[in-house]
């Protein structure tokens, strides 16, 4: 077996592999979520809602013009260029009986093709760089730099056809083998001037020459070879390559190679990593059928196949309601792009410890606000992962800082807190209920239990939320900030801001009960060991 055939074979291996994993996992992934059918819209609806997000893209398109004119460029280009190029055999050739490579329009569509899907790759690594820097992953780089390694070497290596006296050799050697020395030369002569062929021999430049050899082009050639300048990118890009290097066949080698190893590393990953989005991205699209919010209703097949259709395009981190805490804390998993990627691996089985607490605290931040399955390009119902998960993570006994902290009684957290060095919260923080003046005013005049919306609506406060705002308060003024940390009705506030706004004293209750609970929380992090 050859070079082509053994890298044939292995991509198509680890791609047929790949898949088959792929679409286990989706089963695998969606019997956490337990969920039943689909109880959306009709068939005929939703497929119709589906396709017009994949051919169009319009959830890409809310995201802005640039977004969506790169991602249209690239699948306009890179597809007619798999079907009418790399699989030229398989589908062109039996459609079109008189199909040559070398001849127009295929030879300038397959230029068209790949100047149109650098462009679109050329305006999505820009955005990257200018927007998601930061958020971006070795994997993302990854993807763009494999298609731009395809494109170029594409390009280069035709570039170098055109130059290969080696070639112009072959052809003659295969089409015109009983030419005499005469109309070789001539030939060479007409092919050199017309075609770019780079001679290492000295041409004539008499004009009866070029005429025999434009005779000979015409009888020999032309039913083959559509004049080079047609492939107009690839005839451009051999003046990068100086007339004085005579390496157009030694070139031509290097860059086949290149060529399909780089097609063939495509392949071969596309099931692995996010080089499968595309199809997953697509797929998962055509199961939302249009939806837009969390009310399509998915099945748990649909949520296993959602968890990989992301293509951390970065729109949801950018538009998520609790990205500032992400800028406090430094927990990438509070951002939904991130927290997708580990709750994947979660699922899997293979997050570690520390990564399955970061993914606890991040899933437990989210306010489900909905604003992240709104915007996603892809049509994944974040919305209804997150909520999901968070019962599956409370059920597997991670129930997060707040789920933790209910564990246990008020008394029991106030002797384990006694035993630490509370300080504030991370070094930062304004300190309110270590300074008397925050809370000494105090008067116990209960105002601020009495307009608490969270001790309305509970039947029995001392038992539900352990202590009230005023004996929260009370209990810092004796020095005790141990014995409310762990108080229900630290973790229970809503921080609705009406305690402090009634307040006759002027006590910042809201924004101390807000401390102690980020108190609390830095506090069980460092227990956990993720400090």
């Amino acid at each position: 077996m050859d070079f082509f055939s053994i890298g044939l074979t292995l991509a198509c291996v680890s791609a047929a592999g790949g898949a088959l994993w792929r679409v286990r996992t989706w089963f695998l992934r969606g019997k956490a979520f337990a969920k039943g059918g689909n109880t959306g819209p009709g068939v005929f609806r939703r497929f119709v809602g589906g396709l017009a997000d994949v051919i169009l893209l319009r959830r890409t398109l809310r995201d802005g013009p640039a977004r969506w004119t790169g991602h249209m460029l690239l699948v306009l280009g890179f597809l007619p260029l798999i079907f009418l190029h790399a699989m030229d055999d398989v589908v062109t050739r039996p459609i079109f009986s008189a199909y040559e490579p070398t001849l127009d329009p295929w030879q300038f569509l397959r230029n068209l093709f790949g100047l149109i899907s650098l462009t679109g790759l050329a305006i999505l690594a820009m955005h990257r760089i200018t927007r998601l820097k930061h958020e971006s992953i070795a994997q993302d780089w990854a993807l763009l730099a494999v298609i731009g390694g395809v494109l170029v070497s594409g390009f280069f290596l035709e570039s170098f056809k055109i130059m290969s006296p080696g070639d112009f050799t072959r052809m003659t050697d295969d089409y015109f083998p009983e030419a005499e020395s005469e109309e070789l030369l001539a030939l060479k002569t007409y092919w050199a001037r017309e075609n770019g062929v780079r001679f290492t021999i000295f041409l004539p430049t008499a004009p009866e020459i070029t005429e025999l050899g434009a005779q000979l082009h015409e009888d020999r050639c032309a039913g083959c070879h559509a004049p080079t300048a047609t492939a107009f990118v690839s005839r451009s890009m051999t003046a990068l390559v100086p007339s004085s290097m005579n390496i157009a066949d030694q070139g031509r080698t290097v860059l086949w190679y290149a060529h399909v190893a780089l097609a063939f590393i495509a392949l071969g990953l596309l099931p692995w990593g996010k080089f499968f989005h595309p199809v997953a991205t697509a797929a998962n699209l055509l199961v939302r059928g249009g939806s837009r919010t969390s009310s399509a209703g998915n099945s748990s097949f649909s949520s296993g196949l959602a968890l990989d259709a992301c293509t951390r395009c970065g729109q949801c981190s950018l538009h998520c309601s609790v990205a500032p805490i992400h800028k406090v804390l430094g927990n990438r998993d509070i951002l939904p792009m991130d927290k997708l990627l580990d709750l994947r691996q979660h699922l899997d089985g293979s997050l570690s410890p520390t990564g399955t607490a970061a993914l606890v605290e991040g899933s437990h931040i989210c306010t489900e606000c909905l604003r992240c399955t709104q915007v996603c390009s892809a049509g994944i119902d974040l919305q209804d992962l997150w909520a999901t998960s968070k019962k599956v993570l409370t059920e597997a006994g991670r129930a997060g800082v707040d789920g933790e902290i209910r564990k246990s009684t008020a008394a029991e957290w106030a002797r384990d807190f006694s035993s630490r060095n509370l300080g504030r919260i991370g070094s930062t923080g304004a300190g309110l209920a270590d300074r008397a003046e925050s809370f000494w005013g105090c008067v116990q005049c209960t105002t601020c239990t009495g307009v608490c919306p969270v001790v309305a609506v509970s039947e029995d406060p001392s038992r539900d939320l352990d202590l009230a705002p005023q004996q929260i308060m009370n209990l810092l003024r004796m020095g005790l900030k141990a014995q409310t940390l762990g108080a229900r009705m630290v973790w229970s506030c809503t921080t609705c801001y009406k305690c402090q706004e009634h307040c006759p004293q002027g006590v910042p209750v809201a924004d101390i009960l807000y401390e102690l609970r980020q108190l609390g929380a830095d506090n069980l992090r460092k227990k956990e060991g993720r400090a």
